[in-house]
């Protein structure tokens, strides 16, 4: 039973559902496992709690 973990910046619900999607098909590919012992965990983080190098992504991607 693959539990698949990502952190990611925001995203739209949209993004979110399509990379679950894709994550659980090639998980099932790879592993044989049926798409019911596939699990996908989603942590998402702001811009400004994550580091590029010394700088925030936010600062980085211009966002602040």
């Amino acid at each position: 039973m693959p539990i698949i973990n990502v952190t990611s910046g925001p995203m739209t619900v949209e993004e979110k559902k399509e990379l679950i999607k894709r994550l659980v098909e090639v998980s099932m590919e790879i592993t044989g496992t049926p798409e019911h012992g596939n699990s996908v965990l989603i942590t998402e983080l702001p811009l400004d709690a994550m580091g590029i190098g010394k700088k925030t992504a936010a600062e980085v991607l211009g966002d602040k």
